[in-house]
């Protein structure tokens, strides 16, 4: 589903540059994997990768009639970091730029992360990105309270 969320796009942003260097050590089978082991192995600020994250229907009164589903929503943040007072959940998107629904994805990360640590969802930035560029967007209410 399309949320309506207009990110910012950022080029040369850090993750670029982490992403960059992580494809280039091919140590592991996937574009993920060297991305993610290498941000984690080589970036202070960012503390996990494939976080599992969860909603259950009856954490959010909206749930079945937006997701047209009784069973509990669920994913992988790929890389979280925290950057100066915010948390922010972060993508790896090969072609970031043709990318359709990721501000979508990484919206319900943060909104399920946020229902699941008790951290204010005004605390989480989203993002996504490859080794060329990145979007970033502020996740807020507004955009599950006006486009469903």
């Amino acid at each position: 589903m399309d949320l309506g969320i207009k990110p910012t796009e950022i080029k040369h942003h850090e993750v670029c540059q982490l992403a960059e260097q992580g494809l280039a050590t091919a140590h592991y089978g996937t574009a993920h994997s060297n991305v993610q082991m290498f941000m984690l192995q080589n970036d202070s600020t960012s503390i996990g990768m494939e976080i599992p994250i969860w909603l259950h229907p009856k954490e959010w009164n909206r749930f079945e009639k937006t997701f047209e589903s009784k069973d509990p929503l669920s994913g992988h943040i790929d890389v979280l970091r925290i950057e100066g007072d915010k948390v922010w959940v972060w993508d790896f998107k090969p072609n970031a730029d043709k990318e359709k629904y990721a501000t979508t994805q990484t919206f319900f990360y943060a909104f399920m992360l946020s229902q699941r640590s008790g951290i204010p969802l005004d605390k989480f930035m989203c993002g996504y990105f490859d080794e060329k560029t990145s979007f970033v967007f502020k996740p807020e209410l507004k955009w599950i309270d006006k486009s469903l």
